[in-house]
């Protein structure tokens, strides 16, 4: 698996399909703190929303290096299709950390919030960008390996369900019922409902509430799509 993984690694960097990625997101990330001041929850929220966007990008373009020839002898080797699943998320959660510690400490080492940084605020940002990047996967990898990914929509679908999960609150205000279809879709708004102010000074029981449904929702989709994709691969 260590093998595998070395291996894939290599392979997506000598493809450079990683560098618009990495470098819209560094980019996003230089411009939203070239000034000083900035609130900092709202701040967090902007660049988990970041992270969720490039990581949909990203994961749909590590499962792009290699042609179904050879992902079938990659099969073959791994003895295990689940493992060549599990190998590509390692490959994006790694990125994820990289893109994560960028959006978090990249502002504290410039000094660029306004007032003090309180631990409150570092656990709601890991939670936050954590969360956000592992749905980016979840998405990026159901358009890419399962039964759902054609060549010709993939891209135009990521983007869609992106959209709609980053605009779920104002589609709910205008249409309530869209509440209970919205629900398929990743609770972007939820993870991110409790940084749109900087006052926050301790967590309630509603935000226990909102979490547990982050949490469940991302075991949910991770069967989901685990699942469709092996049945994809049969």
């Amino acid at each position: 698996m260590r093998g595998f993984i070395h291996y894939q690694s290599i392979s997506y960097i000598r493809s450079l399909k990683m560098i618009p990625p990495a470098t819209v997101f560094g980019v996003w990330i230089f411009l939203l703190y070239a000034y000083s001041n900035v609130p900092i929850l709202s701040s967090f929220a902007v660049s988990s929303m970041a992270v969720y966007l490039v990581m949909t990008w990203l994961a749909m373009t590590v499962f792009s290096i290699e042609e179904e020839t050879e992902k079938n002898m990659l099969f073959v080797q791994l003895n295990s299709k689940t493992r060549y699943l599990l190998g590509k998320w390692a490959i994006c959660l790694f990125f994820a950390v990289l893109f994560m510690a960028l959006a978090i400490l990249y502002p504290l080492g410039i000094d660029s919030f306004r007032g003090p940084i309180r631990p409150i605020h570092i656990g709601l940002s890991i939670y936050s960008h954590l969360f956000l990047a592992w749905f980016g996967i979840l998405v990026g990898t159901f358009f890419s390996v399962t039964s759902f990914s054609t060549r010709k929509y993939t891209w135009l679908s990521a983007l869609l369900v992106v959209t709609i999960s980053l605009s779920y609150e104002g589609l709910v205000e205008k249409i309530y019922l869209l509440k209970w279809i919205l629900f398929i879709f990743p609770p972007v708004t939820h993870t991110l409902s409790y940084l749109k102010e900087d006052e926050i000074v301790q967590l309630d029981g509603t935000f226990m509430q909102l979490a547990i449904w982050v949490m469940v929702y991302s075991v949910i989709g991770t069967v989901i799509v685990m699942r469709l994709y092996l049945r994809k691969e049969r």
